[in-house]
């Protein structure tokens, strides 16, 4: 068990790395190119994209990865056409909500709101079927699929994205829309390797509808709070300090989620162990859980440190200097981070153990406290409170899933039968 999930994990880490890196490497160009108002632009389309994502389709990666290990391939085929009815579904409402509130959401100095509100929708689209696609490489345990995915995605993105840039001059918009456009393309992809490797089968059945509704829905409270804790502070930001301040805060955000990124990574080879371990329900697996959870817990704060050590001269070297005033809030939003990649592993148990509903109840109280926390902290402390919001949210929520775990299930923490 312990040498799978370090060969997927190392798999699944030099991936990401290799995939973020080449975002993070590119930094010092796409600092020189781009101005503070367009990062701040990008920071606020991407986030209200990833708002979007998860209503389309109720998030369905949830489902896959919570289920594959009980029901099995064959089971889990006939789920797809139901997930497929409620992404098309969920897309119209989606794209409904946004341009009824487009100009809440939109700074009135953009133009063509209603079409970005359509360009936004398909990225979120695109984005959840990327999603679901690794999501079956993952219960496949197949990272080197998983990799070669990532890999091809982040190349083509970034070259296009900087030929439209350099060359074209499209500002924020050349690596948003080469973005969109590559996840066009592995929209496609997925549709054929689902139904190619016999993930599809045709057969409406309303008791599936309900189930993956039951499951789905309440889920998605849960991943909408992590979403608000992570994002809504680049909305505050651009309407309470402006447009520049938004573009260095998501500098800040950048560099801070390469620690993040690591995190994922260990977990994408985790999880599917975690799951078929609960899935076999003996004393034995269950100690291998808790096993599994410290050994995840005591390398992210291992990470953490290295991540603090190195910061500075990384910074110095790869930003560029107009962003300077990003330094100082990537450690507090490093650690917000961290509480939330410490707390993922926690979340599992109780996703299996169908404790979906007060993960979401927590993780909804959580994201309302982010959200007080946002508008009086920037207001007292300036760009400097978004990132104090965001640690104190992630702390939060942490310590009220880590409640939650203990309270309901019962794990052997003590390591003994």
């Amino acid at each position: 068990m312990i040498k799978k999930l370090f060969s997927n994990s190392m798999i699944y880490v030099l991936s990401l790395l290799f995939n973020k890196g080449l975002t993070f490497l590119l930094l010092p160009v796409l600092t020189f190119y781009l101005t503070k108002e367009d990062y701040g632009v990008l920071g606020l389309v991407t986030a209200i994209s990833t708002i979007s994502s998860i209503y389309i389709g109720f998030f369905p990666s949830g489902f896959l990865l919570a289920r594959f290990a009980q029901y099995g391939k064959e089971k889990i085929a006939k789920y797809i056409h139901h997930i497929l009815l409620l992404t098309i579904a969920t897309t119209s409402f989606v794209l409904l909500i946004l341009i009824i509130f487009q100009d809440l959401l939109i700074p009135q100095s953009l133009e063509n709101k209603t079409l970005l509100m359509i360009i936004i929708t398909l990225y979120a689209l695109f984005t959840i079927f990327f999603k679901f696609i690794d999501t079956i490489f993952q219960v496949e345990q197949n990272a080197i699929k998983f990799a070669i995915l990532q890999t091809l995605q982040s190349i083509m993105s970034l070259g296009l994205g900087l030929l439209l840039i350099i060359e074209f001059s499209y500002g924020w918009e050349g690596k948003y829309y080469a973005e969109l456009l590559i996840l066009f393309f592995i929209f496609i992809y997925a549709i054929y390797y689902i139904y190619k490797n016999n993930y599809y089968k045709f057969n409406t059945e309303y008791s599936k509808l309900k189930e993956l509704f039951v499951f789905l829905f309440p889920l998605t409270f849960s991943v909408l709070g992590l979403y608000i804790i992570g994002t809504i502070d680049r909305i505050f930001v651009s309407n309470m300090l402006g447009l520049e301040a938004a573009g260095i805060y998501n500098v800040a955000i950048i560099m801070a989620i390469i620690i993040n990124m690591v995190y994922d990574s260990i977990i994408k080879a985790l999880e599917p162990i975690v799951y078929q371990n609960l899935a076999e329900n003996q004393k034995e697996n269950k100690i291998k859980v808790v096993k599994l959870i410290y050994l995840y817990s005591t390398i992210c704060i291992i990470i953490f440190t290295l991540f603090l050590l190195f910061l500075p001269y990384v910074f110095n070297i790869m930003i560029n200097e107009k962003f300077i005033d990003a330094l100082v809030l990537i450690p507090i939003l490093g650690l917000g981070l961290t509480f939330e990649g410490l707390r993922k592993v926690l979340g599992a148990p109780l996703v299996f153990k169908h404790k979906v509903k007060s993960l979401a109840l927590i993780t909804i109280i959580a994201s309302i406290i982010n959200i007080v926390l946002n508008y009086y902290l920037i207001d007292l402390y300036g760009i400097k409170g978004a990132a104090y919001a965001t640690l104190l949210s992630f702390a939060i929520l942490y310590f009220l899933t880590l409640f939650l775990l203990i309270k309901n299930i019962k794990l052997p923490w003590l390591l003994k039968n």
